[in-house]
C-alpha cells in the first residue's frame, strides 16, 4: 500500500512566507483553538509578518500576526463593513508580545487591535458544515445559536456543528460610535422564539464589567423575541486558567458541549430578579460574606438570607410529572447564593485611588475595593485660614517642624493609600487651640475613609473603627506609661496589612492605609523610648484664637475650604519626604521622652548621657568605664529604700540601649566572673579584645592599690 506524502508547500498552505519561527507561532495559535492550516484559509484569516503587521497601520506594533477578515453573512465572499462604502472590518491577533516602551507600561499584554475608528462588526465563521448557510441559520428561528467572544471560539464552535457569533468585546454587539444598540448584521437574524446560548470565558463569573455586559446582551436579545440563556463553561485546563469555548472543545469533545446545553444553560428570561440583586451585592468568597454595594454593610450568608434579602423573590420553572412547566415562586436570595452566574470576587481589600473590582489572573484572586472615593474633590481656592491654623499651631517650633507636619499631611493625598511609618502628637495644656481643628480639617478631605476615637478604642478588642480608613484622629489621648500601649500603637503605626474583627461576621484582612494624628492635653501622652522613631511630638504654647476666627474657619471649611486645602496639598513638593523615614526628632519629643520615665528610667538615662555627673560618691567622680549592674545599684541607691533590684537595673540598662562588653558574655576581673555595662568610650569597648578587658582590669587595680597606699 502506498504511503500518503504531504509536501512542504501543501503543508505550510497560505504561511509558505513566513520564517519558519514565525509558521510555528501560527500553527501553535490555530491547533490551540482545536483548528488547522486549512480552516485558516477556509475562515480567510491571513498570517501576516512582523513588516506586514506594521504595514497594515502605522499603530499596530512590529510583531507577526493573524489578520481576522470579516465577512458578510449573507454572501460569504464578500468584505463585512460597519456601514455602506466602508473598508473591510478586520482584528489583528498578535502572536508575540511587544517589546516597546509603550508595551512595558501596559498591565496586561495587548493580543487583540482593529484600526482605531474603524467601527464595529459581528463575527460570522465560514466554516459552517457542509450543507448550512448563514442565510438559512439566520431565516430560521428553530436553529439554535451560541454567542461567544472571540473569532477562534466562535470558528472552532462552527467547524463542531455549533453555528457560533463570535463578538469582539462582550459588549461588542453594539456600537456607541456609529449609534447602533444592536449591530446591523444581528439584526438581520430572526430572533423570534430562538434558542440563544450565550458561553463567555469560565471567569466571568468573577469580573462583574463582563456580567454586566453579558446581561446586557441577554436583554437586547429578549427585546427582540428570543430565549437566551447563558452557559457556565467549567474549568478544564491543568493550569487552571480561564477555559474559553475552544479550550473546551479541545480538552472535552462536541458531545460534551451537547451535554452542557442541556443541563447547564441558566434561562436569563426568568432571572432578572437575580440580575437586579447582582446590582445590589457582591459575594465575597474569602472569608464568605456579602456586601451591599450601595451602602457597603457586610453581611454573612445566613443574614443575607434570612432577614436582610428575605423578601427578594423571583420565579423558575417546575415540571409536574406529566411533564407540564409552571412557574414557582422561590426565594430570591438562596437562589442567588447557589446561582452560577452570582456577582462576586475572592477577597476584599482596601486600595484607595484604584477602581471598586480589581481584576486578576484568577477568580479567586480577584478583589472587592471597599474604597468609596474621597470626601471633596479637590479644587483651588483660598487656603490662609488653614495655613494660619497652622501657623498659629507651631507658634515657637523649630523652623522644619512646620514644614515636616505639612510634608506628613500632603504625602499620603499625592500618593493614595500610602502607609507612613510615622504618627504625629499634637499636645499643650491649654484647652481650644485648635489641636483637632487641624485633624477635621484633614479629616473632610478623606470624608468616610476618617474617623476619630478616643483612647480605649486603640486597645478594645474589635476594631471596627479602622475598618476602610486612611486617616484616623486620636483626640485627647491621656498619658499611659505602660511600655505595652507603646508597642501596640508602634505596631498600628507601621503594620501593612490589618484584620478586621468585626461583630456577627468572619474576621478578614486588608491592606492597612491608616495614618494616625494624635492630640492630647497632657505632657506624658505616650510613653516613649529613647530611640523611637515613629512619633513626631509637637507641644502648642500659645493661647487660643478668638472664638470668631474659630467660627469663621467653621464656615470657611465647610463652603469650599476643604476643598482648597485638599487641593494645595496635592501641589506641595513632597520630594524630599521619606514616607518610610524616621519622624524628625524635635524637643518637645525630647522632652516628652524624659517625662514619661520613671525615676529609675531618668537616672539611666542620666548616666548614658553624661556619666561624670552621675557617677558620683559626694562630689567624687567614680572612675572607669564598665561597670556590673550591682556596682551601679550602689550608685543609685546604696541604702535599698528603692527596693530595685540589680536585675531590675540592668533590664532598665538594656531598655535604653546600653551595651555590655564582649557581646553580653561573663569576662574575668580581679573580683572573678562578671558582665560588665559599658558606660564611658563606648566605641572603643564595642570593639575591644580579650587582652584589652585583662589590661583595663590591671589598670584599674593597680589604681585602687595605689590609693590604699596613700
Amino acid at each position: 500500500m502506498a504511503t500518503r506524502r504531504t509536501s512542504k508547500k501543501a503543508l505550510y498552505k497560505g504561511i509558505d512566507h513566513l520564517s519558519p519561527s514565525d509558521r510555528e507561532l501560527v500553527i501553535d495559535k490555530v491547533t490551540s483553538s482545536g483548528l488547522d492550516l486549512d480552516d485558516l484559509m477556509l475562515l480567510g484569516m491571513e498570517a501576516l509578518t512582523a513588516k506586514q503587521t506594521v504595514g497594515t497601520h502605522h499603530l499596530f506594533r512590529q510583531v507577526p500576526s493573524i489578520r481576522i477578515n470579516y465577512w458578510d453573512p449573507k454572501d460569504p465572499s464578500k468584505p463585512l463593513t460597519p456601514l455602506p462604502k466602508w473598508p473591510q472590518f478586520f482584528r489583528l491577533r498578535y502572536l508575540e508580545s511587544p517589546t516597546d516602551f509603550a508595551a512595558l507600561a501596559e498591565k496586561k499584554p495587548q493580543r487583540y487591535i482593529q484600526p482605531p475608528g474603524s467601527g464595529l462588526c459581528a463575527y460570522f465563521p465560514r466554516n459552517l458544515p457542509d450543507g448550512q448557510t448563514w442565510v438559512k441559520i439566520m431565516a430560521d428561528p428553530d436553529a439554535p445559536l451560541i454567542i461567544t467572544e472571540g473569532e477562534f471560539k466562535a470558528a472552532k464552535a462552527t467547524k463542531e456543528g455549533y453555528p457560533t457569533i463570535g463578538l469582539g468585546g462582550v459588549d461588542s454587539f453594539k456600537s456607541s460610535q456609529l449609534g447602533f444598540d444592536f449591530l446591523p448584521e444581528l439584526e438581520q437574524v430572526n430572533w423570534v422564539k430562538r434558542h440563544v446560548y450565550i458561553i463567555y470565558d469560565s471567569d466571568f463569573r468573577a469580573n462583574e464589567n463582563v456580567c454586566a455586559a453579558l446581561n446586557r446582551l441577554a436583554e437586547a436579545l429578549m427585546a427582540r423575541g428570543a430565549l437566551p440563556k447563558v452557559v457556565p463553561l467549567p474549568e478544564v485546563l491543568e493550569d487552571g486558567a480561564k477555559t474559553g469555548l475552544d479550550d473546551f472543545l479541545v480538552a472535552r469533545s462536541a458531545d460534551e458541549l451537547a451535554g452542557l446545553l442541556r443541563t447547564a444553560a441558566q434561562p436569563l428570561t426568568l432571572v432578572q430578579s437575580l440580575w437586579k440583586l447582582n446590582s445590589q451585592v457582591i459575594y465575597i468568597y474569602n472569608p464568605g460574606l456579602i456586601i451591599d454595594r450601595e451602602t457597603g454593610s457586610k453581611m454573612s450568608p445566613n443574614a443575607f438570607t434570612s432577614h436582610a434579602y428575605a423578601t427578594a423573590s423571583y420565579s423558575e420553572n417546575v415540571m409536574s410529572k406529566d411533564g407540564r412547566l409552571s412557574l414557582k415562586a422561590v426565594s430570591g436570595a438562596q437562589a442567588w447564593i447557589s446561582w452560577p452566574l452570582r456577582s462576586e470576587a475572592g477577597r476584599l481589600t482596601y486600595a484607595p485611588g484604584k477602581p471598586k473590582f480589581i481584576e486578576a489572573d484568577h477568580p479567586r484572586r480577584t478583589a472587592w475595593n471597599t474604597w468609596e472615593g474621597w470626601g471633596v474633590e479637590p479644587r483651588k481656592g483660598d487656603v490662609k485660614p488653614f495655613l494660619q491654623l497652622v501657623d498659629h499651631i507651631f507658634t515657637g517650633a523649630e523652623p522644619r517642624a512646620k514644614e515636616w507636619f505639612l510634608d506628613w499631611c500632603a504625602y499620603p493625598l499625592q500618593y493614595p493609600g500610602m502607609k507612613l511609618y510615622s504618627s504625629v502628637l499634637i499636645y499643650g495644656i491649654r484647652h481650644g487651640t485648635g489641636k483637632s481643628l487641624i485633624g477635621y480639617s484633614l479629616g473632610r478631605i478623606y470624608g468616610k475613609n476618617f474617623t476619630e476615637i478616643s483612647g480605649p478604642e486603640l486597645h478594645a478588642s474589635f476594631n471596627e473603627w479602622a475598618e476602610n480608613k486612611q486617616f484616623v484622629l486620636g483626640d485627647d489621648v491621656t498619658g499611659t506609661d505602660k511600655r505595652e500601649d507603646n508597642d501596640r500603637l508602634k505596631k498600628l503605626i507601621t503594620q501593612k496589612s490589618l484584620r478586621v474583627n468585626a461583630k456577627f461576621i468572619p474576621s478578614y484582612e486588608i491592606p492597612d492605609c491608616i495614618n494616625y494624628l494624635f492630640t492630647s492635653n497632657q505632657p506624658d501622652a505616650f510613653f516613649l523610648e529613647d530611640d523611637d522613631r515613629r512619633t513626631f511630638v509637637h507641644e502648642v504654647v500659645v493661647a487660643p484664637l478668638d472664638e470668631d476666627w474659630y467660627r469663621e474657619y467653621e464656615l470657611w471649611l465647610d463652603s469650599g475650604g476643604a476643598a482648597a486645602i485638599f487641593h494645595w496639598l496635592l501641589q506641595r513638593n513632597t520630594d524630599a519626604f521619606n514616607p518610610a523615614g524616621r519622624a524628625m526628632m524635635t524637643e518637645a519629643k525630647r522632652r516628652m521622652i524624659s517625662d514619661v520615665k520613671s525615676d529609675l528610667g531618668s537616672w539611666v538615662n542620666r548616666l548614658l548621657n553624661d556619666p561624670d555627673a552621675v557617677l558620683k560618691v559626694g562630689e567624687v567622680v567614680v572612675e572607669g568605664d564598665l561597670f556590673t549592674n550591682r556596682e551601679l545599684l550602689e550608685l543609685y541607691d546604696p541604702t535599698g529604700k528603692t527596693r530595685t533590684t540589680a536585675n531590675g537595673l540592668g533590664r532598665e540598662l538594656r531598655k535604653s540601649g546600653a551595651q555590655m562588653v564582649a557581646n553580653g558574655n561573663p569576662v574575668r576581673s580581679p573580683h572573678g566572673q562578671d558582665r560588665f555595662y559599658i558606660i564611658r568610650n563606648h566605641n572603643k569597648w564595642v570593639k575591644a579584645t580579650s587582652k584589652d578587658i585583662q589590661d583595663y582590669f590591671a589598670k584599674m587595680e593597680r589604681k585602687a592599690s595605689a590609693k590604699k597606699k596613700y
